[in-house]
């Protein structure tokens, strides 16, 4: 099955159910950067809730995920829109915890301390900027409580990623109930009781459950409201980076110039390169030029 979004409305129109497939994006960006087993798992749990988040979305609004937690993974960073686009990395890839099971330790991977910050960009002067903190206890659980207290919404959260021996996804994705205003009691009831009698969501999918099968174990009478299809996509360019390297301003751009004559860049989320020649810095150092002589005037 490929990776795919979809949103239902459940119980009676009082929840909304999202659920998400990511395998094909995590293996993409897992390939391309050889990550490790944890670092994998943490990064797909990751995008998987981004790519919900990016479904609550409306019209080219966007969505930035960081985890910040005090593990050597360091800080992971999605971002993720309305259309089913996403792109993520991690500052250390090359990681790899595990329990004294042997299953793998993506608590420890990323810390028990730290900060969960989500940026919604959403077309108002300021963009919607909520933070929570990382409890130690696993990502749907702080991604739930980021819910509850960053923007007041009743949510259950189950995130599952199951990684082989060769560092690949067998399977990853997410789901998301979310409690609509005027929830009934028994309703409540009755969502946390099907929560609690589900297995977890990386068994039910390395087993073989379709989204669809998950819905249906969830509510029977959901109703799909939309399918989204899910990818992987970086919109990163020489021309992105090159406004970068604008921004560093006509001396830092000078001082590159005559110590290496060349600039080479790495985009972290797809690992693309760009080179930039003495005649390409140039143009940017006289461009540099050229506008802070028009701000010095204005």
């Amino acid at each position: 099955m490929s990776d795919l979004l979809i949103k239902s409305l459940g119980f009676k129109n009082s929840a909304r159910i999202y659920l998400t497939l990511t395998t094909e994006s995590v293996n993409y960006i897992g390939d391309k950067l050889q990550y490790f087993p944890s670092a994998l798992d943490a990064l797909g749990q990751t995008m998987s809730i981004a790519t919900i988040m990016g479904g609550t979305l409306k019209k080219d609004e966007t969505v930035t995920i960081r985890v910040e937690g005090d593990g050597p993974i360091g800080k992971i960073i999605v971002d993720a829109d309305a259309y089913g686009h996403i792109k993520g990395y991690a500052q250390n890839p090359h990681v790899h915890l595990e329990n004294n099971n042997q299953t793998l330790n993506v608590e420890s991977t990323i810390g028990t301390k730290g900060t969960i910050t989500v940026i919604k960009d959403l077309h108002l002067k300021e963009p919607f900027i909520g933070y929570s903190p990382i409890l130690g206890s696993g990502l749907a659980k702080d991604f739930a409580y980021y819910f509850n207290i960053s923007e007041q919404t009743p949510t259950a959260i189950m995130l599952g990623c199951t990684i082989d021996t060769d560092s690949r996804a067998i399977s990853s994705g997410g789901l998301m109930i979310q409690l609509l205003p005027n929830t009934k009691d028994e309703i409540i009831d009755e969502i946390e009781s099907i929560i609690k009698s589900l297995p977890p969501l990386s068994e039910m999918l390395a087993s073989g459950y379709s989204l669809y099968d998950i819905l249906h174990n969830i509510d029977k009478d959901a109703l799909i409201l939309e399918e989204t299809p899910v990818e992987y996509k970086c919109n990163c360019s020489k021309d992105r980076f090159a406004k970068g390297i604008l921004s560093l301003g006509s001396k830092e751009i000078k001082d590159i110039i005559d110590k290496d004559g060349f600039a080479d860049t790495v985009c972290h989320f797809c690992s693309n390169k760009y080179h930039f020649d003495k005649s390409d810095l140039e143009a940017l150092y006289n461009e540099a030029l050229i506008k802070e002589e028009n701000k010095s005037k204005s």
